[in-house]
């Protein structure tokens, strides 16, 4: 099934410059139409349940008892320089305010929150379902004044990179509209992580502030995430600060990947075992 319809994919762009949909007759059109909308549907769909699970288990860090000399450190994650800079992803006129838009969890990585902040301080959105982005989008209140619609629009083609948030403001309410690629979003998401290379492989690592329970504000607890771009095979690691004992060297499994981790004074070093 899933080949017929990368086929289908590959024939659509043709077929409609082939055969433009002002070129056919009343009822043609609306038979292209309805065909071309049930295509993309079924070709989303295939497309996001072929991708798998992004968000894995929490990593749960095993004793490091090395054999040999362990290996050299590849990333040194900064803790006050690197800090909830997954707050700070996008900054869009938003209603009548400029806000920097960014992203948390709950420690569990459970509930999922679009943040927004200026010199006032950080207001928390809870996402719900996070099915819903790609239907009618979640709609958001920020302010008495200003509530926004946020929805991500599925290139079929380029799912991960191709595809569109849009910010637009919801009915009785004024602000413009705003659009970001989902490209030129995971850059910004990538420039404000620590980078670092694991068994030839990319990884990106944030440290953030986790959600309370209740979703009213932050919890003094701490989590770091590791972020593997690949396609719509990308996978995240959490990893909860308080699991780590603080100068002590422990191991973590991603996906096959075992590193090391020492939580320091003031960084999470990584390094291969």
């Amino acid at each position: 099934m899933k080949r017929i319809l990368v086929l289908a994919a590959v024939l659509l762009p043709a077929a409609a410059a082939a055969a433009p949909p002002e070129a056919l007759g009343a009822a043609a059109t609306r038979d292209f139409a309805a065909s071309s909308r049930d295509l993309r549907a079924a070709l989303t769909v295939a497309a996001l349940q072929g991708a798998g699970p992004v968000l894995q288990p929490p990593l749960k860090p095993l004793p490091f008892s090395p054999s040999a000399a362990p290996g050299a450190v590849v990333a040194r994650v900064p803790l006050a320089a690197q800090l909830n800079k997954n707050l700070h992803l996008l900054n869009e006129r938003l209603g009548a305010r400029l806000l920097d838009v960014g992203a948390a969890t709950d420690a569990g990585f459970k509930k999922f929150y679009l943040t927004f902040t200026d010199r006032a301080g950080t207001q928390l959105g809870p996402l719900g379902d996070l099915n819903a982005l790609r239907g009618s989008g979640v709609s958001l209140r920020l302010d008495p004044a200003t509530a926004y619609n946020f929805r991500v629009s599925i290139n079929i083609f380029n799912p991960v990179r191709g595809s569109t948030l849009w910010m637009a403001p919801v009915a009785g309410t004024s602000g413009p509209t705003q659009s970001v690629g989902t490209g030129t979003l995971l850059d910004a998401a990538r420039a404000r992580a620590t980078v670092a290379s694991l068994g030839g492989d990319e990884y990106w690592i944030f440290y953030g502030s986790d959600v309370r329970p209740d979703g009213a504000g932050f919890a003094p607890t701490r989590s770091f995430l590791f972020v593997h771009m690949d396609g719509l095979s990308s996978k995240a690691w959490p990893l909860a600060e308080a699991s780590l004992t603080p100068g002590v060297t422990a191991t973590v499994d991603l996906g096959g990947t075992t590193v090391r981790v020492t939580r320091t004074a003031d960084a999470l070093l990584v390094g291969a075992p």
